[in-house]
C-alpha cells in the first residue's frame, strides 16, 4: 500500500516537472509571448514575493470565508430537499426537469441580476456561490436517498418508524456517502465561483487581486495569485477528504472489505 502511494506521488511529481520544463522551453524559444505567459522563473519569484504583501492574506481570507459561507448555505438547503425528493418517486419525476435546468444553467449569467439586486458586495458573492454549490449537493443527495435497500424500506414500514427517526437514523446515514461526494464537488466549485465572481465584480478576494495585477500589467503576479487560488482549492479538498474519512470511516471500511 505504501509503495503504491509512493509510486503515485512520484508519477504526479514527474507530471508537474514535465509541465514546468515544457513551459520553460516554450518561453525560452519564443514559442509563447511572455506578455501572455511569463517565464516560469519570474512566476516562481512572484509566488514568493506576494507572501510579503499584506493584501495577499486578506484576499485569501475573503475568498475562503465567502466560499465556506456559500457552501454551508447550499448544504443546509440542498440536503433536506434532496432527501425529500429522493424519498418520493412522484416528487422526483415532477422536479426532474427543473433540477436538470438548474444544474445546467451557468451561474455567471446571473451576475448582472445579482449585482443589480445586491450590488457588488460580499453578500452577492455568497449568493452566487450558494446557487452554484446547491445543485451538485442536491443531485448527490437525491441519488443517495433513492438507493435505500428494499429490506430497509420494508423494515421502516413494518415497524412504523416515526418520520423524524426515519430521517436522522435511516435516510441521512444511508445517503451519507453520496452527500459527502456532493460536498466534495461543491467545495471545489465554491472556490472556482468565488474567484470568478471576484474577477468579474472586483469584490475583495483572490480574484480581485488577479484582476488588478493584470490591469497593472503585472503578469507574473497574476500567475502567482492564480497558483495560490488553485492551491487553495487543493488544500480545502484535502481537508474535506480527511473529515470525510473521519465521519464516514464505517463506509470506507465496508467498501474495502
Amino acid at each position: 500500500m505504501e509503495s503504491s502511494r509512493t509510486k503515485l506521488l512520484a508519477y504526479q511529481a514527474l507530471a508537474v516537472l514535465a509541465l514546468l520544463v515544457l513551459w520553460w522551453v516554450s518561453t525560452r524559444l519564443g514559442l509563447i509571448d511572455t506578455a501572455i505567459l511569463p517565464p516560469v522563473e519570474q512566476v516562481a519569484t512572484q509566488i514568493v514575493l506576494v507572501l510579503e504583501r499584506p493584501e495577499f492574506y486578506s484576499a485569501i481570507g475573503s475568498t475562503v470565508f465567502d466560499a465556506v459561507r456559500g457552501l454551508l448555505i447550499a448544504a443546509f438547503l440542498a440536503i433536506p430537499l434532496g432527501i425529500l425528493v429522493g424519498m418520493f418517486p412522484s416528487v422526483d419525476k415532477a422536479t426532474r426537469m427543473i433540477i436538470d435546468f438548474g444544474r445546467s444553467f451557468p451561474v455567471i449569467a446571473l451576475l448582472p441580476i445579482l449585482v443589480l439586486l445586491l450590488g457588488a458586495t460580499a453578500l452577492m458573492k455568497v449568493v452566487a456561490i450558494a446557487i452554484a454549490c446547491f445543485f451538485p449537493i442536491l443531485i448527490q443527495t437525491i441519488y443517495g436517498a433513492r438507493r435505500l435497500e428494499p429490506t430497509i424500506v420494508d423494515t421502516i414500514r413494518s415497524y412504523r418508524i416515526p418520520a423524524h427517526l426515519r430521517f436522522f437514523k435511516v435516510l441521512l446515514p444511508a445517503a451519507g456517502p453520496y452527500i459527502a461526494t456532493g460536498l466534495r464537488i461543491a467545495t471545489t466549485i465554491s472556490i472556482l465561483v468565488a474567484v470568478g465572481v471576484e474577477i468579474v465584480s472586483v469584490t475583495p478576494g483572490m480574484g480581485r487581486e488577479i484582476a488588478l495585477s493584470r490591469s497593472y500589467n503585472e503578469t507574473g503576479t497574476t500567475f502567482a495569485y492564480i497558483f495560490y487560488a488553485g492551491f487553495l482549492g487543493v488544500v480545502l479538498t484535502f481537508l474535506w477528504d480527511q473529515l470525510e474519512a473521519h465521519l464516514l470511516g464505517w463506509h470506507h471500511r465496508s467498501s474495502a472489505e
